[in-house]
């Protein structure tokens, strides 16, 4: 195991060399000696019986100097593995097989109880952004992650503060957004993300920063089918339960994120918590491009111009994001 170890190629940049470090390598139980530097658990989570629990029984035992090392296979790396031994018709079948069962079916009530019997309760298929998730969500930070042998390793450390966000599965589900007067509201959307993507939106920044349109670069925790919604707005649709709660409304401000709106200059921020978030942005109504600082242009024109407007400003622009929707094809990202 340790010339496994040896092996994983993690950021340099973080000038850790695993070969120094004292290691323990852990098989049944999660017992280590007080000189560990490090302590690396080869079994896949996809194996390990209630992998939740197990990863909050890891946090709460460790502390916060040792750093930890754990693997999982993503649905991906179970392709290669399946193609390596298989058939291309065979793998395809099986994967498929797999996916439904133990990746669809595992999540719906009243089935996943039956899964979780025939599958003992430790066969389950993880994508890299719900692998990393359940890891962060457990309350470990991040340090970096690397592919080996159709394998994810990820190198932790214990977080000072455990995340107390409870996760989603469902197609409609909640993000905490902030809204006017810099309040936190909940805005509903459509699922376009795998399941517990939502806890490494950090660790995506650091690793991946933005694009051009201000979303993060290179974003794997977006779904195949969550792409389709996104260009087309359609998971938008449910931020309509947010206008007649009265948190939202049809044209306004994008409803951002802590850490989205800490990135923006100060100016920016004290004019944004004055203006009530909408499901539809200014960049579409004014036709302005998909660039981040074109759509921060947009929302600084509008909460200018709308200090000086009534609601009918917004009901114009409207009819106006709507022509450029469905006329001249503007589409999300």
């Amino acid at each position: 195991m340790k010339h496994l170890l040896s092996k994983l190629k993690f950021n340099p940049d973080l000038g850790l060399d695993l070969n120094k470090l004292n290691y323990t390598i852990v098989n049944k139980d999660l017992l280590y000696t007080e000189d560990s530097d490090l302590i690396f658990y080869p079994k896949k989570c996809n194996k390990i019986q209630d992998l939740q629990p197990f990863l909050d029984n890891l946090y709460s035992k460790i502390n916060h100097e040792i750093f930890l090392v754990l693997t999982f296979e993503t649905y991906r790396g179970r392709i290669r593995r399946y193609k390596t031994k298989h058939s291309r018709m065979f793998s395809s079948i099986r994967f498929l097989f797999d996916f439904f069962f133990l990746r669809v079916l595992l999540r719906m009530f009243p089935f996943k109880y039956l899964v979780y019997y025939l599958s003992k309760k430790k066969l389950i298929i993880l994508s890299k952004a719900e692998g990393l998730g359940r890891m962060a969500f457990a309350g470990f930070e991040i340090l970096d992650s690397t592919s080996h042998e159709n394998q994810i390793f990820v190198l932790l450390k214990k977080s000072i503060i455990k995340n107390k966000t409870k996760p989603s599965y469902g197609p409609l589900f909640k993000m905490e957004r902030l809204g006017k007067n810099g309040n936190k509201i909940k805005v509903y959307k459509f699922r376009t993300m795998h399941p517990y993507a939502e806890f490494i939106q950090e660790y995506m920044l650091k690793i991946n920063g933005y694009n051009k349109t201000g979303k993060l670069k290179n974003d794997f925790r977006i779904t195949s089918w969550g792409k389709f919604l996104r260009k087309y707005w359609l998971d938008e649709l449910p931020q309509l339960i947010n206008v007649i709660k009265g948190e939202m409304k049809l044209v306004g401000i994008r409803p951002v994120s802590e850490v989205y709106y800490n990135d923006l200059p100060i100016e920016v921020q004290r004019m944004r918590i004055k203006h009530k978030p909408g499901c539809i942005p200014p960049y579409i109504a004014f036709n302005y491009k998909t660039k981040k600082e074109m759509i921060i242009k947009a929302e600084i024109d509008y909460m200018k111009i709308r200090e000086n407007k009534t609601f009918l400003y917004d009901f114009g622009l409207v009819f106006k994001s709507l022509y450029y929707i469905f006329f001249k094809k503007q589409r999300g990202s």
